[in-house]
């Protein structure tokens, strides 16, 4: 509680003083020359004078308060339009540092189609170098047909092979009779 009420005179005599320490001794002046006037006797005057000197002195305490209370005013309006500044600032940041992310993640995709990118022109060389798929087939049925030909034509000559090793064996087996036969003619006589 006397923190509060120290701020509170501080804040008072902040706002009498305004930013120098004149207002201080004006007001204590002020006090000192009011109480003089008022132990003092004098109605005539002297007592006018230094009643008129009294309120000059409480008009310039007045204006400075008034003054001290603008400045005070001025600095809480300020304060205010610092804190509205800060406020779009921080949206700011947080607005560039959102646009930060999207740019790193449109950076990251970016580098993922370029990556496919040359994946791709890498592909469609190779492709390139290699005949159409029309072609391939083409060339398979033509290489599948070929090598039918060439079974069915090692088929018929296995087939004449076996034919003729069967017929040159029964030659053969007919050439040891007619040998035998030859012989055992050549014996008979």
């Amino acid at each position: 509680m006397s923190a509060i009420t120290d701020d509170e005179i501080i804040k008072r005599r902040l706002l009498i003083e305004g930013e120098s320490g004149n207002d201080d001794r004006r007001i204590t002046l002020l006090l000192k020359n009011y109480l003089r006037w008022v132990a003092s006797d004098d109605v005539g005057e002297d007592g006018y004078e230094a009643y008129q000197a009294l309120i000059a002195s409480v008009y310039q305490c007045e204006n400075a308060m008034e003054q001290s209370s603008l400045v005070i005013a001025m600095n809480y309006e300020q304060q205010k339009q610092y804190e509205d500044l800060y406020k779009e600032i921080e949206t700011a940041i947080e607005s560039a540092k959102n646009r930060i992310q999207k740019c790193k993640e449109d950076l990251r995709s970016a580098k993922t189609v370029r990556k496919n990118r040359r994946e791709y022109d890498s592909l469609a060389k190779v492709l390139c170098d290699h005949p159409e798929r029309d072609e391939t087939l083409e060339k398979y049925r033509k290489l599948k047909a070929t090598l039918e030909r060439l079974e069915n034509l090692s088929e018929e000559y296995d087939r004449k092979i076996r034919l003729r090793k069967t017929q040159f064996h029964l030659f053969l087996v007919a050439l040891k009779g007619l040998q035998k036969i030859v012989e055992g003619r050549s014996y008979l006589k």
